[in-house]
Order: C-alpha cells, then sequence, then structure tokens
C-alpha cells in the first residue's frame, strides 16, 4: 500500500465513493445512515468545504485510489482545538490500518499545518475498531455521555477522546 491523505477535490468524487454511504455496514456508527447521497449531491459538498474556513476534508487514497475521508473539523476556534472524523469506505482496506495512518497524519498536521493545541474525537461505544485507533494514535478517554447517540434504532454512550499536541 502506497497510503496518503490530500486535501479531497471535486474531480475526486465518483460513484465509488457515493455508495459508501449506501453500505449499512460503513455508515453504521455514523449519522450518515440517516441522510441519502448522490453524485451531485457529494460534488457539492466536497466543493462547499474546498471554500470553507472552518474545515479541510482530506481523502485517503492508496496511490490514486479513493478509500476514505478524514476531515478536521472547527479549524477558527480561539481555543485552538478541532475535531477529527473519518471513515474508510472501501472495505477492502478494513483491518489493515489505513485510519490510524490518516490519524497519525492529521495529528501531524494539527502541529506543523494547524498549528492547535489540541485533537478531538468522539465514537459510539460500540465502535472497538475505531476507539483502538484512536488510542493507538496517543488519544485518551476524557468523557463519556451516557445513552448520547441514536444508531440503528438504539441509543449509546459517546466516548469522548482528546489529545495534547
Amino acid at each position: 500500500m502506497r497510503l496518503r491523505v490530500d486535501i479531497l477535490q471535486v474531480d475526486q468524487v465518483t460513484e465509488s465513493y457515493v455508495n459508501w454511504f449506501s453500505n449499512k455496514e460503513i455508515v453504521q456508527y455514523s449519522v450518515n445512515q440517516y441522510k441519502k447521497f448522490s453524485f451531485e449531491g457529494q460534488c457539492s459538498y466536497v466543493e462547499s468545504c474546498l471554500k470553507n474556513n472552518d474545515l479541510d476534508l482530506y481523502g485517503i487514497f492508496d496511490d490514486t485510489l479513493h478509500i476514505g475521508n478524514i476531515a478536521i473539523n472547527n479549524l477558527t476556534t480561539v481555543h485552538r482545538r478541532a475535531e477529527l472524523t473519518y471513515v474508510v469506505g472501501d472495505t477492502r482496506y478494513w483491518g489493515k490500518g489505513v485510519a490510524s495512518f490518516a490519524v497519525s497524519k492529521m495529528v501531524e498536521l494539527g502541529k506543523s499545518k494547524y498549528k492547535l493545541n489540541k485533537l478531538h474525537a468522539s465514537l459510539d461505544s460500540s465502535n472497538f475498531k475505531s476507539k483502538k485507533v484512536l488510542e493507538k494514535n496517543g488519544f485518551v478517554l476524557e468523557g463519556i455521555r451516557k445513552k448520547h447517540l441514536f444508531y440503528n434504532k438504539e441509543f449509546f454512550d459517546q466516548l469522548d477522546y482528546g489529545l495534547i499536541l
């Protein structure tokens, strides 16, 4: 694998990318399970991200193949902290360290490019793989919000992780 993260461009939106969000396994821990996605809609979303000073959307690539996304949100806050969200949409890459690689790159960028003090991420308490990704990258559990998330007709605790840079 030749993994890299780069700001996602509109011309990199594909039907394959759009189809990630109709796969129940991919969106099981995300509010995306409640949304409808289209090619045009994703192109507009990526375009809006490119214009947004508060958010940068990165594609995760294996060479030129777009396999996931990682976003860094809330960049303009005076508190110099930002939130990470990510998805590995190409299931052939699950369990191969892709999310961990992408998070590690965002930790580097958080320090060097964005000059942040802290990164944080939240997840559903049953999302053990994402918990492992964050902990592998030095994030620590900072809090638990009881029955805070509603996915698949069930309430889950939200785990809040943070990393001081």
